[in-house]
């Protein structure tokens, strides 16, 4: 039941609780409060969970990640290096296992100093589990908790579900907001059918997975980076969608193009984007010359949105 990256046996942690889809602001709070009391001798750790619980239980709704478990795990590792991050699958065991049962096998595993979990945060069979619950528990045997309540940015609180709907709705610098960094996508770069390439605007695609959410289908100024070289990093416009003009819509993509710059072979090289900035919706194109002259429109408006950001 308990899948980990990086852990190896803690004898204490400094332990903070929860799904932290997105890790957006609130989810940090709670974060770094265990961070923040953490030590040398008593490690900082993370439990999350995947697959979403919601996807479990709710199969015909399928909820939409905001953070895949590779981007989360990168997230935090840059967030907080060192991070002590344990992945438990939620499968038929954990959804079963009664609240009670849930806190002994944390206790257990991990031997908390400090617990610190967000007031919304439940656990166990039907969520019975309360995070009063969880004090109850862990404070009557010496374990510190803390219980962050959630957090508001001008007047508004802070919540996944939240973010979900403004990259529904394209509100890609109001989600962003909420999150605390741009929202992105990773993946490996992989062969596409050369049209960007045609047309003379090359560029590095990607196929991310059905359940990662993205933005409406359109395209958006961001940001290209490279996971195993993090200083390389470029000004890139960002195309997702369908390509309804090449009657291409089986599948989502995302395409990047970076002007005035070419790239050595990335094929199954590791690379993240982030959408930043709305520049058009999705549109269908009469013929390819008609395409080629909006992506030159494209490229002209993400030159002055760049220049205008510096």
């Amino acid at each position: 039941m308990f899948l980990r990256r990086g852990w190896k046996g803690l004898s204490k942690s400094s332990l903070a609780i929860g799904f932290f889809d997105g890790l957006h602001l609130g989810h940090q709070k709670v974060l770094a409060e265990a961070h923040r009391r953490a030590t040398p001798e008593v490690p900082f750790c993370v439990i999350t969970f995947y697959p979403h619980p919601q996807r479990v239980l709710f199969p015909q709704e399928p909820l939409k990640y905001l953070t895949l478990y590779t981007e989360k795990y990168l997230l935090l590792s840059r967030l907080y290096p060192g991070t002590f991050l344990s992945f438990l699958r939620f499968g038929r065991d954990l959804r079963r296992m009664s609240p009670l049962a849930f806190l002994e096998r944390v206790a257990e595993v991990f031997r908390p100093q400090v617990v610190c979990v967000g007031e919304n945060f439940r656990f166990g069979f039907e969520r019975r589990g309360t995070p009063g619950l969880l004090e109850t528990y862990f404070t009557s045997r010496g374990v510190e908790v803390v219980i962050l309540p959630s957090y508001e940015l001008g007047g508004e609180i802070v919540s996944s579900s939240r973010i979900r709907e403004y990259l529904f709705l394209g509100e890609v610098k109001k989600a962003n907001a909420l999150l605390g960094f741009p929202f992105f996508v990773m993946g490996k770069v992989r062969r596409g059918r050369q049209i960007g390439r045609s047309l003379g605007f090359p560029t590095l695609n990607l196929y991310p997975p059905s359940r990662k959410l993205l933005p409406p289908p359109g395209v958006y100024v961001g940001n290209v980076f490279w996971e195993d070289q993090k200083d390389l990093s470029f000004r890139a416009l960002v195309y997702t969608g369908t390509r309804p003009t090449f009657q291409d819509a089986n599948r989502q993509v995302v395409e990047i193009f970076v002007p005035h710059a070419s790239f050595p072979e990335l094929y199954s090289h590791r690379i993240c984007v982030s959408f930043e900035q709305f520049v058009r919706k999705e549109m269908v194109f009469s013929s390819v010359d008609a395409l080629k002259a909006q992506i030159q429109r494209d490229v002209e408006a993400f030159l002055s949105l760049s220049r205008g950001s510096c």
